[in-house]
This record gives C-alpha cells, structure tokens and sequence, in this order.
C-alpha cells in the first residue's frame, strides 16, 4: 500500500525509520519539485521515501503525488503573482494534499490535521513569447518553477516572492523591494522602495535575513532579461513586476527574476573607487591652461612643451576629509568629493548601461535617488 499511514506494529515501522534516517542525511532529496510539462502542477517527492508527521500520526510516502492549482485549491480560482502554499493533510488516515494562500493551514483543516510541505509563487504577467528563454510561454497564474521551495530546500529567511538559481546556489527576490525595515517585502504590484542610501538597504536586508547581491551573482541571475532596452513609456516604474521594455518584451530573467535590466538601478554590494581628480595648472613662458583631468593634462601638457619649452605644475589633488553619515553611526575618511563608491547595476533610462552586465561605478554609499533601489538574495537553509 502506497503512501499510507503508519500503525503501531513493531514491523511496520521498520522500513519508514530507515527511510526517515536516510532522507534526513541526504540534502539532495527534495520534498516537492516542478511537474515536467504541466505549470499548473507541483509533484510530492513520495519517490524519495520519507516519513511525515501529522499531529500525533505518522504517514509513510513513497509514491509521487501530482497536486495542481487547477484541482487541489482549498477553495476558489488561482491568481497571478501570488505564493501559495502545498499542505499534507490527515483525511480521516488517509493523505490529501491541498494548495492554499493561507500560511498557516488550509481552509477546512487545522494545525493538528494538516503540515506544511512547501510552497511556490505564481507568475504575475505573461511571459509571452521569447526565444532560447527559459519560460518563454509561460501564463499568468501559472507555476515558477524555480519559485519551489519545500521544508529541505528552502532560503534561511521567509521564503514568499523568491526563486532559486542553482548555479549560483542562491535565493533571489523576484521582484525590486516594497516597504522599509522589518516590514520589506518582494511582492507583486509593490510600490518600489527607492531614494534610500546603500547603507539604508543593507540594514533592510539584515533585518529580514537577506543582503544585497554581487556582482557576479546580478549577472547571473539576470540572464534572459532584456539586454540595452528600458521600461516602455516609464522613466522608472512605481510598481513592480510584468512590465516590457521598448520592443514590447517581458522583462524577466531565466529564473523569474523581475525587471532587472532597464528599469530602475539596484545596489551592490561591490566596492570601488572614484577619483575625479584636482584642478591642474601648467605654466610654461608666457602659455599657461587649466584642466580638470588625467587625460586633457597628458596631451595638452605635451602641447604646452612643445610649444614653449620648460613646462611646470602645480597639482592640488583632492584632500582627504571626513563624511558623516546618516543616524550618527559614523563617517568615513575619503578622498574628495566622492572617493568610497559602489556598484549599482541594471540600468535605468539610459539604454547603454541596460543589461544583466551593465553597471555604474559613480555614486557613493550616501547617494540616494528615486532612480535606485535595490536586489535582494539570501543563503539557502
């Protein structure tokens, strides 16, 4: 008998308490996965053998159970860029398996009747048709794929409005943040948090178990977004999720990742460095020019020796002075009018620095504008 409650015979608990041991040690195995042709369908992982409690009794899984948003809802119809959740339930001793929006347990059921599995987000807008893309043909309402998480391969925060890129073995938030603090969501159709400064969104992040991405990882989990295209007819987009660019495409990555290119600039958390240089006087006889850069000083002081031989300089590099921060916390020594910077990345309205590669290495850690906000990502548990 497959996927059966468990009684109180010695022997019929022999083979459950070794599979429970084994799925325990095994991080590879997985609770709930993506059906392989059906978006509306998650499959429970019974193949993988494992014991599950609920209440006070214990089920025995070993057969895989497809569940579908189109017949195992709790109750009403699937929306679109929502998280569900995937529930086992105890139905008189026998399993059912539920999805429902409630976090708790769904409806009809309760605490002591039914577990929690899993979960999954829903697609907000069409992907439509887009080629060599992972989910070019996707629906609204439909399934993530790379959304899935279950009690063994999930994030360490809450997992609500995040995907997983296995390449980077990382969890990222689908969509650019909504609200401040504690209270900062990925959710569909937020309003996006912007104008806040790069130590400001690193506080968010900690407070809700996530941090801004690297380099590296932007790069990757943006693949498959639009490359050097914006937001159609937006300056910056208020509200996140399911818009296109100016040729009418999605803009999502491989993963689900939402408007990551050509939207609003994201925080990194990459430093670098910006020199702007001092004002160079050059002198030479009766020829004498000031400029305001590396480069103009190279050819135009080869242009003044040339012209009138001997060639002095009087270079007042920027000095070091120190900035205080916001809330009190401290300041930092730098050079200049900027010095300490670091990496924003995606792009805006300016198409050249649009793309999962496109970066902007000009504003200091106290920058803040409604044309930059942030990307959250978070350790797997």
């Amino acid at each position: 008998m497959s996927n059966h409650q468990v009684t109180s015979d010695p022997c019929n608990f022999c083979v459950p308490v070794a599979a429970l041991t084994n799925f325990a040690l095994d991080k590879r195995q997985r609770l709930i996965e993506a059906h392989p042709s059906a978006h509306d369908k998650v499959v429970v992982k019974g193949s993988s053998i494992f014991v599950l409690q609920i209440g006070a009794k214990w089920f025995f899984l070993d057969t895989d159970v497809n569940v579908s948003t189109a017949t195992d809802l709790d109750t009403g119809a699937v929306s679109n860029g929502k998280d569900y959740y995937v529930y086992a339930c105890d139905n008189a001793g026998s399993l059912k398996f539920l999805i429902s929006l409630n976090s708790t347990y769904p409806q009809g059921y309760n605490a002591s009747n039914s577990r929690k599995l899993g979960g999954f987000h829903t697609l907000c807008v069409n992907a439509g048709t887009i080629s060599g893309h992972a989910l070019s043909g996707y629906l609204a309402n439909e399934i993530l794929p790379a959304s899935i998480w279950d009690l063994k391969h999930r994030p360490v925060c809450e997992p609500k409005g995040m995907v997983y890129d296995a390449a980077l073995h990382k969890w990222v938030d689908i969509y650019m943040p909504s609200g401040t603090g504690a209270n900062m969501v990925s959710v569909y159709n937020g309003y996006i948090t912007v104008n806040k400064d790069w130590n400001t969104f690193v506080d968010y992040g900690h407070l809700v178990q996530k941090r801004l991405s690297w380099d590296h990882e932007f790069q990757h989990f943006a693949l498959g977004s639009n490359e050097e295209t914006i937001v159609y007819e937006e300056e910056y987009p208020e509200y996140t999720g399911g818009h296109i660019d100016t040729n009418e495409r999605r803009m999502i990555s491989n993963i689900g990742c939402e408007d990551c290119c050509g939207a609003i600039y994201q925080w990194q958390l990459d430093q670098s460095y910006s020199y702007q240089g001092g004002t160079h006087t050059h002198t030479g006889g009766s020829h004498s020019h000031t400029e305001n850069t590396a480069a103009s000083y190279t050819q135009n002081a080869q242009t003044a020796a040339a012209n009138v031989g001997t060639l002095t300089s009087v270079d007042p590099k920027p000095p070091w002075t120190w900035k205080d921060l916001a809330a009190g916390r401290g300041g930092i020594y730098h050079q200049g009018d900027m010095g300490d910077v670091k990496a924003i990345a995606g792009g805006s309205d300016d198409y050249e620095a649009a793309g999962s590669q496109g970066r902007r290495m000009t504003e200091e850690r106290w920058w803040k504008s409604v044309g930059c906000t942030a990307r959250f990502v978070a350790e797997p548990l």
